[in-house]
């Protein structure tokens, strides 16, 4: 797997002071915080500002103030070197559906510079594709898409990935494989923020998680902290984030 991790003394991804309003609305407020070879949870109610952020992060929006950097790169000034460093899967995936599974593994694997068909190969074969690659993704279930759309964003295992929502539609194995691989990379390096409602895997993958009430970070901390801070040491954690989130 292909693989560019920031250089020397930059983190993988740093936000300083970013804002971001629509009219009225403050979606984003204020909200600095670094992140480097970890994985961090980003959670929120609907509506906190979650995906504002990672298009913030994506160079998709521009902010009204402060910055953000990946591995060293601005993401405004233009995106593109930015967002070359960057795995995402969209809440709203959305694919070319008259593609077969392996033709757009293909076309991405192209985008992402990669011209090794084991770099799409081995992500059929470790979430149980290979027999269905050749059929158009238009047939796929919601969980087969949602695996595809995994493959893409892992891919190369860029520095910085950004899962908005990665384990609805999976069932219970493929969650755990999906985990295992998030694992896998994050020892190698990798650098995770992931947006979840299922906390039960939010509290097991993630080494530090943040939490936005409109717009801000609330709290920020290893789950264990969170516990702590809201004296829950045995609730389920959907209990300890409504404590923060709402």
């Amino acid at each position: 797997m292909k693989q560019e991790l920031a250089p020397a003394g930059a983190p993988a991804l740093e936000i300083k002071n970013v804002t971001k309003r629509y009219d009225d609305l403050v979606a984003v407020n204020n909200v600095s915080f670094t992140i480097d070879r970890e994985v961090v949870g980003l959670l929120g109610a609907n509506g906190a500002g979650k995906s504002t952020l990672l298009k913030a992060v994506l160079g998709l929006i521009k902010v009204d103030e402060g910055d953000v950097h990946v591995c060293g790169q601005h993401t405004g000034r233009p995106p593109t070197e930015a967002r070359r460093l960057i795995g995402y899967l969209p809440e709203d995936l959305r694919l070319y559906e008259r593609l077969t599974g392996w033709e757009f593994l293909s076309f991405i694997a192209g985008i992402k510079g990669l011209n090794h068909t084991h770099e799409w190969e081995e992500g059929l074969d470790y979430f149980g594709l290979h027999d269905k690659r050749h059929l158009l993704i238009e047939e796929y279930s919601l969980g087969m898409k949602k695996k595809i759309g995994l493959i893409a964003a892992l891919m190369g295992a860029p520095p910085v990935m950004l899962l908005d929502e990665p384990v609805n539609g999976l069932d219970a194995e493929s969650m755990r494989l999906l985990r295992l691989r998030i694992e896998e990379l994050a020892r190698r390096g990798s650098t995770f923020v992931i947006c979840s409602h299922i906390m039960g895997f939010v509290e097991r993958v993630c080494q530090r998680i943040a939490v936005l009430k409109q717009g801000r970070v609330v709290i920020e901390g290893a789950p264990s902290n969170l516990r702590e801070a809201a004296g829950m040491t045995n609730a389920p954690f959907e209990d300890v984030f409504l404590r923060f989130a709402l």
